[in-house]
């Protein structure tokens, strides 16, 4: 890997998500230095402090005893100071200030007007060519004597000065070495995805069943590659799906668009014969009907599926239905030869769509007439069963295969042996749409050859939910 920083590496986008990184890093440098310098700060005044006590300690104890009596000079008065700048004795209004043989510039005057028990370290006293530097300590000798003495801090205190300049001056170029830190670990941070970005684009290239490896990336990456496979899988299996529907949908539309286009030329040519005019108007209104019943049905589908279908709710008592549908169906049913039974025994209500649900029991009832064998039967049951109401749909028919059990439920969707029978491939998936939009369930059983069983389950709750309601009202 290398270190050296590209010029991509350098752009205004790595910048601006290393800036954290290194703000971060060089708030942290100088936070660190903030605290050395405070350490070492306070090393070096508890040193000067000490060294200034000491030194009056010392100087008190080689037999300098203040003993001050007003207007008398203090014994061992001609003693050196033993390093002190001075050293001042106040009783009262009374001052002594002893001063040091090299201390001639000192500011006698700020000396007097400096209160007698002030203390500090490296404190300015004086002004202009007469401020000095200075470590002043004071403390009480006897009942009524103040002494206060103080020690030239200028050497010290330049020492820090210098060490406080050059680590703040370390601190800001520091970040000439902590901006390219940063960017080294975005570029770092974001291999992985350049890496998923390359073997993206390799996949691109290969056959559309290859699929990412899922293993020996790393924790992270295996991961992220399984869930991109996932979603490559779902994809193109959506494509797949996409483009068998438009199959289906160019294949159920040309036949009735054909239709109409040859009966609109055999109008055309009829010249002034009305009843063939007539005739072709009608078959063109026939034809034009069966295309917008798809549409509708296809828009209704979506609708359901995208939650957004509306349902005229009403009380309706679902035997009524169920024999509605039958008595509608009856001349196809024996057209047939399909015996269609119904029975029920107790009357269930429900809050419904009264017209989608009986698109509902027709569509299985087509369906099930249909497919079903001459001599055949159609057996219709309703009741409850729980907390919903149970109605079932069994025939002797063709039955469906295992395989195609889980399709028949798709937009479009139409089996092989149902091509040989009208429809739209919309019947079972507008079923399940709406059912489901009522809190419903439909489910099948079916064996090839042999039958089909379907099952719907409505909840009975929203008729309980629709009393309460109306209970409220009142």
């Amino acid at each position: 890997m290398s270190l050296k920083l590209s010029r991509e590496d350098i752009s205004w986008s790595r910048i601006k998500r290393a800036l954290p990184l290194f703000l971060l890093l060089w708030f942290g440098c100088g936070l660190l230095a903030a605290l050395l310098l405070f350490t070492v700060r306070g090393r070096l005044q508890e040193i000067e402090r000490g060294t200034t006590r000491k030194m009056l300690n010392d100087y008190l104890a080689a037999g300098n005893s203040v003993d001050f009596h007003l207007g008398l000079i203090p014994m061992g008065s001609r003693e050196p100071l033993r390093g002190l700048a001075f050293i001042r004795m106040v009783r009262g209004i009374d001052h002594v200030i002893l001063v040091n043989e090299h201390g001639e510039n000192l500011d006698i005057k700020a000396l007097v007007n400096l209160p007698p028990i002030e203390e500090g370290v490296w404190l300015h006293i004086g002004s202009g060519r007469e401020q000095r530097i200075l470590t002043i300590v004071s403390g009480k000798y006897g009942d009524n004597v103040l002494v206060q003495a103080g020690m030239d801090s200028r050497t010290v205190y330049s020492i820090y000065r210098r060490l406080e300049k050059q680590t703040v001056l370390t601190v800001l170029l520091s970040s000439l070495v902590l901006l390219p830190l940063a960017l080294l670990y975005v570029r770092l941070s974001l291999e992985p995805l350049v890496s998923t970005e390359k073997s993206i684009s390799e996949l691109i290239q290969r056959p559309k069943t290859t699929l990412l490896p899922e293993q020996g990336n790393g924790p992270e990456l295996d991961r992220l590659y399984k869930q991109i496979n996932s979603l490559l899988v779902q994809n193109r299996q959506l494509v797949k799906e996409m483009q068998d529907s438009l199959d289906n949908v160019a294949h159920d539309l040309r036949t009735p668009m054909t239709r109409l286009r040859s009966v609109a030329e055999y109008g055309l040519q009829a010249d002034n014969d009305s009843g063939k005019l007539r005739e072709a108007l009608s078959d063109c209104l026939e034809e034009s009907e069966r295309v917008l019943a798809m549409l509708k049905i296809m828009m209704s589908v979506a609708e359901a599926e995208s939650g957004t279908m509306r349902l005229d709710l009403q009380r309706c008592e679902v035997g009524e239905l169920l024999a509605e549908i039958v008595t509608l169906y009856e001349y196809v049913a024996e057209e047939k030869k399909v015996k269609v039974s119904f029975e029920m025994e107790e009357k269930v209500y429900l809050i419904i769509d009264r017209t989608r649900i009986s698109q509902v029991w027709a569509n299985l009832l087509d369906n099930a007439i249909k497919y079903g064998k001459a001599g055949g039967w159609v057996k219709i049951s309703a009741g409850v069963e729980g907390r919903y109401c149970l109605v079932v749909f069994e025939d002797n028919g063709m039955g469906i295969s295992e395989n195609e059990q889980g399709r028949i439920w798709e937009r479009l969707y139409r089996g092989d042996r149902s091509r040989s029978e009208k429809g739209l491939g919309l019947g079972l998936n507008y079923v399940r749409a709406v059912v489901e939009t009522h809190g419903g369930s439909v489910t099948v059983r079916s064996v090839l050859h042999e039958g089909s069983h379907f099952e719907v389950r409505l909840p009975l709750d929203q008729l309980a939910i629709q009393e309460k309601s109306q209970t409220s009202g009142e």
